[in-house]
């Protein structure tokens, strides 16, 4: 604005201007509120108007100023003062609603838990203030990778419940991966991990495909939680291992150490193996996505040589242009027809992939492994269903080989 409109603004009176009409701005105890239009007056704006115009305008910026603190009040009042996480009873009401509208417009969005392992053991050891930092930090390191959309509510001393609209089984996953990798990273909860080891664990569902009502989802997700505390990749200690040392940890060998086994975890097995599994669990990953060629879905598979004649790029010659899932091929030699969602990586140079075979598929919430050694007349080969372990697999591949995180 001029400097006369600038100065009435501050002052907090209207102005005319011909064309648009009557500029009214609404301040209150200095701080500008918002600023309306008048326009379309049939006897224009006398004098009288101005001054009947400021004084509404007054008492409206008053309302309001009132509004906004209310409202910034209650904001307070719907979070938890020691983690600024919203509390059990808004979650509710915004999950339910977001349940309703997504049954009334056929929506999806995602639910996730999260528990602060060890918090009761660092609360013992280190008192309630450490403890009370630990949430604290887990609460930043968990918003910095929140939407504006997404709701974080703390439901128990060591709980957390996530709200993601508008997100899908795989977008879960993502996000459940980038969670926690920030909570592991963050700075503030290594200096708390000092007195007490801490470790975040998530587990996600996604409405309508693991329920539709929101305590069958939460039961989904905690349950999902539990299978992540259980996961061989935890057990084995496997974070700081790379992928194939992680590959021939898992492979083992017939006389070696026998894989821990725990009660609650997807099955993992490992041992000889007929010749043409590996070539059948390709064909069916093949016919799955086809079957849900919509649900977005993530195949890595290695091997010597990479062709026209592999299962699973067999079956891809059905697929249509907007296939949703990814598949990628990694081989010393790749020749492929082009197809929709196939892409082949050369790795000429990396002779593990001649004894080696793998394949990795992440598929919304639920996943699969099979690792195979080619050996003298025998295939030892290892295969898991279990997510946490097959979610950490993909990520040790896409850094020892430099490809795109999903």
């Amino acid at each position: 604005p001029d400097p006369d409109a600038r100065a009435l603004l501050s002052a907090g009176r209207p102005w005319v201007v011909e064309g648009p009409g009557l500029w009214v701005p609404l301040a209150a105890r200095g701080e500008g509120l918002a600023l309306a239009q008048l326009s379309d007056a049939p006897q224009g704006f006398p004098p009288e108007a101005l001054e009947a115009t400021a004084t509404l305008a007054a008492m409206g910026a008053a309302a309001l100023l009132s509004a906004r603190r209310f409202r910034a009040l209650q904001r307070l009042a719907l979070r938890d003062p020691d983690s600024s996480a919203y509390n059990l009873a808004y979650f509710t009401d915004v999950a339910t609603k977001e349940v309703d509208k997504a049954r009334r417009y056929g929506r999806g969005f995602s639910l996730l838990s999260f528990a602060l392992d060890g918090l009761p053991h660092l609360r013992a050891r280190a008192g309630a203030e450490q403890a009370r930092a630990a949430v604290r930090a887990t609460t930043r390191a968990l918003g910095r990778v929140l939407r504006e959309s997404d709701v974080l509510a703390k439901v128990a001393e060591q709980e957390f419940l996530l709200l993601l609209p508008e997100t899908d089984a795989f977008g879960a996953q993502v996000f459940l991966r980038r969670a926690l990798a920030a909570a592991r990273e963050a700075p503030e909860l290594r200096a708390v991990e000092g007195a007490v080891p801490l470790q975040l664990t998530g587990g996600a569902a996604t409405f309508p495909r693991d329920g539709e009502d929101l305590d069958f989802l939460t039961e989904a997700c905690r349950a999902r939680l539990e299978q992540r505390r259980a996961s061989l990749h935890r057990r084995l200690v496997l974070d700081a291992v790379g992928f194939w040392e992680a590959v021939e940890l898992l492979l083992g060998s017939p006389d070696g150490p026998r894989l821990p086994a725990e009660e609650g975890a997807d099955p993992s097995r490992r041992g000889r193996i007929a010749e043409g599994l590996f070539d059948e669990v390709q064909a069916e990953i093949g016919r799955t996505l086809l079957r849900e060629p919509s649900v977005r879905s993530l195949v890595y598979l290695g091997g010597a040589e990479a062709g026209d004649g592999l299962p699973l790029v067999r079956t891809l010659e059905r697929a249509s242009q907007d296939f949703a899932p990814r598949v990628y091929l990694l081989a010393r030699r790749a020749e492929v027809t082009p197809r929709p969602g196939l892409t082949p990586l050369v790795l000429g140079g990396d002779e593990r992939l001649v004894r080696h075979q793998f394949v990795l598929w992440l598929h919304g919430s639920a996943a699969y492994a099979l690792l195979q050694r080619r050996g003298r007349g025998a295939t030892w080969a290892f295969h898991s269903s279990d997510a946490a372990l097959v979610d950490g697999l993909v990520s040790k591949l896409q850094t020892a080989y430099d490809l795109q995180p999903y």
